[in-house]
């Protein structure tokens, strides 16, 4: 008897001390509310990162290019893109886009290139002389067309700018497409397939003061509209907007910062704007790889082939079949098509996750015994007809990062 009267006391005792807890804590749910808001106010103020100003973004673009026009107009389009997208107006943001547009144009929206027109002109006849059913003709044709006075060749002649090309490319493709229409062949121009392979084959395919791939702007738009593909006409206006100054700036700057990429270094999202995406990673990747599988193998970012569109081919890469060859090497029990599956993701940060990922990262530690690489400047050479130069990704990037550490930590 004793003994349950006891457990009855026991029970009461801890069902009073609860509602005495509970009562408290709706008695002081004000004060300590107050206290919790003042320390989540305190965190966000101590965690919170400097924006700049207008005044003071006009400067840094007026450091980096003292000869600029209209500064203040720059840093604020600069200013407004970073919040279209959701980004930071950090001056380590901020100093990132100045770096990359005062490298590729000196804040120009369409910057001039020097003896573009002869280049033009010469590269246009070498590329119909590969085709020897066109041969000369080709030439003499685009010479007359669409009228002698204001010939396709003679717009090639006077451009200036990469617009002036482009634009004499597009009005081409339109002469032959009312062609077209007047002897009753529109079905042959007027179609997705015949949209799409008119502007893959204009040249000028990087354009702009941040000289962004027209790819790229073509495809964030499309993933705008849910993957719906843009007529020749949608196309033509990403690229009219390129041309502008805001408009450079805001698919540059998606570009460069609008994704995750787990690097330590500004440096290497340089070398991804030039190489692409998550390609300084992939790099890493690529010599790791060549040194488990004890071959030269090339560190250039890709681990698939593409196509000229940005489709994946069938054909297997060189990595591709280093990989493979040092999963039988070390028995990590992959099939060629989960090889496949996870490559597939290589321009993702998801890469990052997958099991060949991971499992190439455990051998490599384990074979070596250091740390795995993340993160190295890609090995490529890149070859332009508006200039003689030779210039590889890691200059570029060395040569942008440098401007890029001067506007962030000034002398």
């Amino acid at each position: 008897m004793l003994d349950w009267l006891l457990a009855k006391l026991q029970t009461l005792l801890l069902w009073v001390g609860g509602l005495a807890t509970i009562g408290l804590g709706i008695w002081f749910y004000p004060a300590i509310k107050a206290q919790l808001s003042e320390t989540k106010a305190a965190t966000e103020t101590k965690l919170a990162i400097p924006v700049l100003s207008l005044e003071q973004t006009t400067q840094l673009i007026k450091i980096a290019e003292p000869k600029v026009r209209e500064p203040r107009a720059w840093a604020s389009d600069l200013l407004t893109v970073l919040k279209e997208h959701g980004l930071e107006q950090s001056r380590e943001n901020i100093c990132a886009v100045i770096a990359i547009a005062d490298q590729e144009s000196g804040f120009v929206a369409n910057p001039a290139v020097p003896n573009l027109g002869k280049i033009s002109e010469q590269a246009v006849i070498s590329k119909l002389k590969k085709f020897s059913l066109l041969g000369d003709g080709a030439v003499i044709f685009l010479n007359k067309f669409p009228n002698a006075n204001d010939s396709f060749m003679q717009r090639i002649r006077k451009a200036k700018t990469e617009r002036d090309l482009d634009l004499a490319y597009r009005d081409l493709m339109g002469g032959l497409k009312d062609y077209a229409q007047q002897y009753k062949l529109n079905w042959l121009v007027d179609n997705r397939f015949a949209n799409n392979f008119i502007e893959s084959n204009n040249e000028i395919n990087t354009i702009g003061s941040m000289q962004v791939a027209v790819s790229f702007a073509v495809q964030f738009e499309r993933e705008q509209r849910k993957g719906k593909a843009l007529s020749l006409e949608e196309m033509y206006q990403v690229r009219d907007k390129l041309y502008t100054r805001k408009g450079g700036l805001y698919y540059g700057t998606l570009l460069l910062l609008g994704y995750e990429t787990g690097y330590n270094k500004k440096i290497y999202r340089f070398a991804d704007f030039n190489a692409g995406r998550y390609s300084s990673r992939n790099a890493a990747f690529q010599t790791m790889l060549a040194k488990l599988a004890g071959k030269a193998l090339a560190s250039d970012g890709d681990l698939l082939i593409y196509q000229q569109d940005g489709d994946v081919e069938m054909t297997v890469s060189g990595t591709e079949q280093a990989l493979r060859m040092v999963v039988k090497q070390y028995n990590l029990g992959f099939k060629d098509y989960q090889i496949r599956r996870d490559l597939l993701k290589e321009k993702q940060l998801a890469f990052n996750s997958t099991p060949i990922y991971q499992a190439i990262l455990k051998v490599y530690q384990q074979t070596t015994g250091q740390a795995p690489l993340y993160a190295q400047l890609p090995g490529i050479e890149l070859h332009s007809e508006k200039s003689s130069r030779i210039l590889t990704t890691a200059k570029f990037a060395n040569t942008v990062n440098m401007r890029y550490q001067s506007c962030v930590n000034p002398p």
